[in-house]
């Protein structure tokens, strides 16, 4: 199936590129990549290179797809704007993270155009050559790549990339090119060798986004465009798509990465997983992320936002052990989120794991410090080695609630007490309860903090949401109007009560 698109893109804002760093020293230099040196046998010159990897590549084991930049050598330029572009694309799911290779020009127009400008033949058949024979086995044997490459081609770019797809179809995925028909010796050899090579049967499985800045070319230059979309549209190559990206308004100058995030997001709009979608758990995203795979050619990896934001939807839904799964698996996978060393802390902690919610707490502290976290874990710590509600605990799942309510009076009625009574140590205990579905222990903990804060509009109000999960009405409804007593703007307990009254 050909598919050919033409949309219409407004002048868009500028976008100021931040680079994250960690641990910061003054004097310390903002880098965005490294430079690699290449020397082609091929070209007989040294190329230089820059690489960008991606955040977290030195703790995993993903192998990435690669994104080429044709004018590479550009570092605030194309080179910047695709490392933010595929940066904040990626945190928002959008697309798949990747290495980024920007390719340092020597002889652009040498290197870039199969004509060249005094008509004699140019040098893109040796520039695709040092690609295939060099170029990209460099990259394959330096980095953990995938078979899956994006090419960005700038300015003379455009002639090659377009070149490329047709000298060798399966090189790159998808190119994004600008207008390559803006240079005059290139266009009716272009246009002839794209009538043959579409005439041609058989599947392209490529994407190919062209953008056009029509205030600035001339009517011939859109002539031959049109042409083109015309022989693609009449052409025998099936799974080929075709968009051209015109653009609305005038841009001075070249137009920033040839509108690499829109081209990205075009090719990938299935890639987020869709927000009305509900699953069950890890097996769900497996098999989405699998069908995706199929269509895009190469393994896609279920993307490190998508996993935490299911993650977290298991866990509201009360999918405790699915939603720990889903945790458990971006620790292995992306052991750089922290996300999910806070979420399985939490977990665990719930479940009275205290060892294990210890652990994910320092494995975390381990990567970064969070003043937020070390809170968390020195809670923790006190309240196994200060808090009442702990022993109290301890004696509830040891031998049941007789047990603890005696050790809560035995510990109430020490004359030189060892551990503290707070009241956030028992509403938590009391919730904890709930979430291991003991729900009596639940009330009995609660009750407890009742007798201890008997003017606490909260120690009734967690009262009452425990009585109401065990069918007793009437005592819901009474400590909830003991909460709203208390506490007048108690909403919650307004909204319940509202809600009994009517049942």
């Amino acid at each position: 199936m050909k598919r050919i698109h033409r949309i219409i893109i407004s002048l868009m804002a500028l976008v100021v590129f931040i680079m994250p760093m960690f641990a910061q020293e003054d004097g310390d230099p903002v880098s965005i990549g490294i430079y690699r040196k290449l020397h082609s046998k091929v070209l007989d010159e040294d190329r230089v290179l820059l690489v960008n990897l991606p955040r977290g590549y030195d703790e995993t084991t993903i192998r990435y797809p690669v994104l080429y930049i044709l004018y590479g050598g550009q570092v605030e330029g194309y080179f910047a704007d695709a490392v933010h572009i595929v940066c904040r694309l990626n945190e928002a799911s959008r697309i798949p993270d990747m290495i980024i290779v920007g390719v340092k020009n020597v002889d652009r127009y040498r290197d870039c155009l199969p004509i060249n400008r005094n008509g004699e033949p140019g040098g893109a058949g040796n520039f695709l050559k040092f690609f295939t024979e060099e170029l990209i086995p460099f990259i394959g044997q330096s980095y953990r790549t995938k078979d899956f490459r994006i090419l960005l081609g700038p300015q003379a770019g455009a002639a090659f990339g377009l070149y490329a797809l047709m000298e060798n179809p399966g090189l790159f995925r998808v190119n994004i090119v600008m207008n390559p028909f803006w240079i005059r010796a290139n266009r009716e050899y272009m246009l002839e060798k794209a009538k043959d090579f579409f005439d041609q049967e058989g599947s392209l499985n490529n994407f190919l986004f062209m953008t056009t800045n029509t205030s600035d070319d001339n009517d011939v230059t859109m002539e031959y465009l049109q042409k083109f979309e015309t022989v693609v549209e009449n052409g025998k190559r099936s799974d080929f798509t075709l968009i051209i990206n015109q653009l609305e308004k005038r841009e001075s100058g070249f137009i920033s990465s040839p509108r690499l995030r829109e081209g990205l997001e075009a090719f990938f709009k299935d890639y987020r997983f869709p927000h009305d979608i509900q699953i069950n758990g890890l097996v769900d995203l497996k098999a989405y992320y699998k069908n995706l795979s199929q269509k895009y050619g190469y393994q896609v990896d279920i993307p490190e936002f998508t996993l935490v934001r299911q993650g977290d939807r298991l866990d509201e839904r009360g999918k405790l052990e699915e939603a720990k799964i889903v945790f458990e698996y971006i620790v292995e996978k992306y052991p750089h989120d922290l996300n999910s060393y806070a979420r399985l802390a939490d977990l665990h902690r719930r479940w009275g794991n205290y060892e294990l919610a210890l652990q994910y707490y320092e494995q975390l502290l381990e990567r970064r410090r969070m003043p937020f976290i070390e809170g968390r874990l020195n809670s923790l710590k006190r309240y196994l080695v200060e808090s009442a509600a702990y022993e109290i605990e301890k004696a509830i799942t040891d031998s049941g609630i007789d047990a603890g309510i005696a050790k809560f009076l035995e510990l109430g009625s020490d004359d030189d007490p060892k551990f503290t009574f707070r009241e956030n140590d028992f509403i938590s205990l009391g919730y904890y309860f709930m979430t291991r579905g003991n729900i009596g222990a639940a009330v009995e903990v609660f009750k407890m903090n009742v007798e201890m804060n008997p003017q606490s509009a909260n120690a009734y109000d967690s009262l009452g949401e425990a009585y109401l999960k065990t069918g007793y009405k009437e005592k819901a409804v009474k400590n909830y109007k003991k909460s709203l007593e208390l506490n007048p703007d108690n909403d919650n307990a307004k909204k319940i009560l509202k809600e009994l009254e009517k049942k």
